[in-house]
């Protein structure tokens, strides 16, 4: 683990932690380590695209999946398990950034086909909780075609959520919806830069995240005072923030 640099900002401000981790690690993966994803997407169908990409003229989302900013823009993924309100935040693109959303649940070939890098900008991947897997897995499967990596908590140790996915998990014999699985021996060749944000009680995903990813370019670690869990109808504007310094920290890893 590098250095850690650790700021208290003022009451609201979400609290960051940087870690600077080494750009070297192994390649290559072990090809058993996946997490399969089955369609719910019919494979060719394409969300509309807006037709501007100035910040706040963007296309406003729905919940169905869609995409809103410059089309010929960084892209960025919001990796959602199929009722995420992820594309609330498609109704303000920032200048030269296209924004998607498309369920987790899409084959893996969906996916693929997203990751397009346009003018050296390589899209960058969103993920919930429960989508983590997946936004891991394309890191380590096109490590070439994904710029960087955002994790967040959207759910929370102790939310109403987190205890009807336990109590179901229990009931059907089903590993808790934000395994790792194989994926998690992985992590420390995740290259790219990643950021995770988190309330005060985050899942114990996060702590294996953060001890795990020794080998991505930056760890960045956005803990926001006073959240329970982090999601875009409450957390917004936080959202955006840390959104855009990965963005950023992705343009640095390029040069």
């Amino acid at each position: 683990m590098g250095q850690s640099h650790r700021g208290t900002p003022a009451p609201g401000i979400p609290i960051v932690f940087f870690h600077t981790q080494p750009s070297t690690v192994r390649s290559g993966r072990a090809e058993s380590a996946r997490r399969p994803a089955t369609g719910l997407v019919p494979e060719g169908a394409e969300p509309r695209a807006a037709n501007s990409g100035a910040m706040g003229s963007g296309a406003m989302g729905s919940a169905a999946g869609d995409r809103a900013g410059d089309p010929w823009g960084r892209r960025v993924i919001f990796l959602h398990p199929g009722k995420g309100a992820w594309w609330r935040l498609l109704d303000h693109v920032p200048a030269g950034q296209e924004w998607l959303t498309i369920p987790a649940a899409a084959s893996p070939l969906r996916l693929t086909s997203l990751l397009v890098e346009r003018n050296g900008r390589k899209p960058v991947l969103v993920a919930g909780a429960v989508t983590a897997a997946l936004a891991i897995a394309a890191a380590l499967d096109h490590p070439d075609a994904v710029g960087g990596v955002m994790i967040i908590d959207d759910v929370g140790a102790e939310s109403p959520l987190r205890r009807r996915w336990n109590t179901l998990a229990a009931r059907f014999g089903r590993v808790v919806p934000d395994a790792l699985g194989e994926l998690e021996a992985e992590l420390a060749a995740v290259k790219v830069p990643v950021t995770l944000m988190q309330g005060n009680d985050p899942v114990d995903l996060f702590e294996r995240l953060e001890s795990g990813l020794t080998g991505c370019r930056t760890l960045t670690v956005v803990a926001v005072p006073g959240a329970a869990a982090v999601r875009p109808r409450t957390h917004a504007g936080e959202l955006r923030g840390a959104l855009a310094a990965l963005v950023a920290a992705v343009e640095r890893a390029s040069r």
